[in-house]
């Protein structure tokens, strides 16, 4: 199989783990804005915890689409010009990487999110 071919083989596998992320930004954007904003006296705690999330998700998003962007760059440009196979490892190694910080920051966003949740559970259960 062509390098080329092989990177464009990662996409979806990243487009998927993309897709759920920014369906997890849109759900807390809700959250916030919906439930959260409308009692904020009793969530006042809460509110800038959850902000603080929808940063740290939104960063991550970030990171993906760099990543994603740098596997077709790369695919593109291999397919074209048959780059050598340490410039074209560079590109691939570095798309890479910056994937697995995306996903460091949702390891982050989940163990916060847990955190989070429990506070925001015990203010439901007190109203």
């Amino acid at each position: 199989m062509e390098n080329w071919q092989i990177n464009l083989s990662l996409i979806p596998s990243i487009a998927v783990i993309l897709t759920s992320t920014n369906r997890m930004a849109l759900g807390l954007t809700d959250e916030i804005n919906i439930r959260l904003l409308q009692n904020k006296e009793v969530f006042i705690d809460i509110l800038p915890l959850k902000i603080k999330q929808l940063k740290r998700l939104s960063l991550a998003i970030i990171l993906m689409y760099i990543s994603l962007a740098m596997l077709v760059f790369n695919a593109l440009i291999t397919a074209l010009f048959q780059l050598k196979s340490s410039d074209s490892k560079i590109l691939i190694f570095g798309a890479i990487t910056i994937f697995l910080i995306a996903i460091g920051v949702k390891i982050s966003f989940s163990f916060h999110a847990y955190k989070i949740r429990q506070q925001q559970f015990l203010k439901f259960i007190k109203q």
